[in-house]
């Protein structure tokens, strides 16, 4: 976490990271989570926004904190190659920047995009990430702030910084939720890469289904387990988790727009306990092709506390579109490992290995194991991309 927060500062924060989860669960709450970033970032307004460059039915815009009419919008889409932010953002990706970083008063207020749309509009200050996930798709979000207040820093760079893995993983979740196959447990590659665990339950608390991250955390018995199937914590919590549960399946069932409830569950073997998430999924699914499920469902994130940051395995899963298992390998090798080694260490014959390794060179443009240990290590963490693509949309 960010040093010398405030614990006013630390609580705004790890709401509004249940909030951001909240949304990607049912995105009609995505006004909840900008509203408490607007908090956060002590600015007018914020904006999210995804841009699916294979499905644009999956692509979608929240603004919190401005009413710009079409012509407003219009014109500043006219006007946005010539924004000069718009080169730092999108040369930064997976990056928060704000726009004094680069760019002077005079240059920004002699631009045309300033004098027609930021100013009339209100907009004075931005900070902002792009999110991308190789030629897939490109999301953002960004803070505004009025003449009227201060211009953001390096402090709020790094508050924001803290949010860049939530904001990515929850856009993923919102995109991705609609491909799991409860009868396989099986998921799509960008949920098993996630480093948060992704528990899906009934009113009974079977567990019905659960990502890679998720197993691993019922596996080791450390907090949450699953007994015969059934989702199981220790002591005390198992009934304040049973209870949210419950809450999220009456929501599902009779609708409405209450938000979810973080529980936290104390760890057996790390200082730091785990945070649950607990928030309604239904409906979603049923959108998303899932229409033998006819039951109200509740979805369980996970995150430790103490692993706030992206993993390299999951950067890599995330920029390249590795498997989880390549993924795996490919940090493994990144970490030092020979391919024996690596092989050894994720449980995999050293044929297999070699597969992977092909399909891992090929998806990251290498032909070398030490171009691909290059590569890998030039990924700084939290998440940054290696590649700048299609420039931020602020305000579009």
């Amino acid at each position: 976490m960010v040093h010398n927060l405030s614990s006013e500062k630390l609580r705004q924060l790890l709401s509004s990271i249940d909030k951001l989860y909240d949304a990607a669960c049912a995105p009609e709450k995505w006004p909840v989570f900008l509203a408490a970033a607007s908090d956060l970032f002590e600015c007018q307004g914020c904006q999210i926004g995804h841009h699916d460059l294979s499905n644009h039915s999956l692509s979608f815009s929240r603004l919190h904190g401005y009413e710009w009419d079409e012509d407003h919008y219009r014109r500043y889409d006219e006007l946005m190659p010539s924004d000069p932010r718009v080169p730092h953002f999108a040369a930064n990706p997976f990056k928060a920047v704000h726009c004094r970083m680069h760019v002077s008063d005079e240059e920004l207020h002699n631009s045309r995009v300033y004098q027609e749309v930021l100013s009339p509009g209100c907009v004075e200050y931005s900070l902002g990430v792009n999110l991308m996930e190789g030629k897939r798709s490109l999301s953002y979000f960004i803070a505004l702030r009025n003449k009227s207040q201060l211009p953001f820093n390096e402090r709020d760079c790094a508050l924001l910084d803290e949010l860049i893995p939530h904001l990515n993983r929850a856009i993923l979740l919102q995109r991705d939720v609609g491909t799991i196959d409860f009868e396989r447990n099986i998921a799509a590659d960008t949920l098993d890469n996630l480093a948060i665990g992704l528990i899906i339950v009934d009113r009974f608390a079977q567990v019905r289904f659960s990502n890679a991250t998720g197993r691993d955390v019922l596996d080791a018995k450390d907090g949450l387990a699953a007994a015969e199937g059934r989702l199981r914590a220790p002591g005390d919590r198992e009934g304040v988790l049973k209870r949210a549960i419950n809450k999220a399946i009456h929501q599902a069932q009779i609708g409405g727009n209450t938000s979810g409830e973080a529980v936290s569950i104390p760890s057996l073997e790390k200082s730091e306990p785990m945070s649950v998430f607990v928030s309604p999924l239904y409906g979603q699914h049923l959108k998303s092709g899932w229409v033998h499920l006819r039951e109200p469902l509740a979805i369980l994130i996970v995150r430790e506390l103490d692993k706030t940051h992206a993993t390299r395995q999951e950067v890599l899963g995330c920029m390249y579109g590795l498997t989880r298992s390549q993924a795996r390998l490919a940090n493994l090798i990144a970490s030092g490992l020979s391919l024996q080694q690596a092989a050894e260490e994720a449980g995999i014959t050293e044929a297999s290995a070699r597969q992977y390794l092909k399909a891992v060179f090929d998806k990251m443009d290498v032909s070398r194991q030490s171009e691909l240990v290059t590569k890998a290590l030039s990924l700084p963490v939290p998440i940054r991309a290696v590649h700048p693509q299609k420039p931020l949309h602020p305000l579009s």
